[in-house]
């Protein structure tokens, strides 16, 4: 066991995104592992989270894209997993890549740094990288950048988006999604996750056990 494993068991860990598609698997895997989650949910969208997960945790309503929310949110947290995101623009909405992903993404580097948080763990998707020619996948990628060089002990999680980008159809099974969930929260206690990309042609990441995929540790 490495020094995580053994602080994690009595800490909470902040979960952006904690009403996303993936954001429920995950808080249910880290239950399972004795760490508890708290929940960073837009306001008035705690009525989101499944009852038998609000039951066990708590939850800080705020957006990800003001830096004081997501910092008072992350206050007295030993890791976070950042879920959150847009996976489409809405510009009538004033949702856009930029703040949603890019923008969000820096307050939760902040706040990790403002409270001393070393441990980090990204959702990101295959294909982000920075200059994309498609908005979204560059996003992804600049936050990915971002992550990777904040000198935190970071691991990141590359899955094909959970979405159709064009007609917004879901493109995962419950197994796919619980896969995913036991790889992240696997991740919190596996010192070798740090510093590595886990990739893989679908989200079905594991990091021993039942699935493979590459992991890749970038210098």
């Amino acid at each position: 066991m490495g020094m995580y494993s053994s602080f994690m068991q009595y800490n909470e860990v902040l979960v952006t995104g904690g009403t996303g598609l993936a954001g429920p698997y995950v808080c249910r895997a880290l239950l399972d592992r004795g760490v508890l989650p708290r929940l960073f949910v837009r306001p008035k969208s705690e009525g989101k989270i499944p009852p038998e997960i609000r039951s066990k945790c708590r939850v800080s309503p705020g957006d990800l894209t003001v830096r004081e929310f997501v910092e008072f949110g992350a206050q007295g947290t030993s890791a976070i997993i950042h879920l959150g995101g847009a996976w489409k623009e809405s510009r009538k909405e004033g949702v856009v890549f930029e703040q949603a992903i890019v923008h969000a993404t820096g307050n939760v580097l902040h706040a990790a740094k403002a409270w001393g948080i070393g441990r980090l763990i990204y959702g990101s998707v295959t294909g982000a990288r920075p200059g994309d020619p498609i908005p979204f996948l560059d996003a992804k990628g600049r936050a990915e950048e971002s992550v990777r060089n904040s000198g935190l002990a970071w691991t990141v999680f590359r899955t094909e988006p959970f979405y159709d980008l064009r007609d917004g159809r879901i493109r995962v099974t419950a197994e796919s999604l619980q896969d995913f969930a036991a790889g992240v929260a696997d991740a919190l206690f596996r010192d070798d996750a740090i510093g590595c990309i886990f990739e893989g042609p679908g989200p079905h990441l594991l990091l021993a056990g039942r699935k493979s995929f590459a992991g890749e540790t970038v210098k």
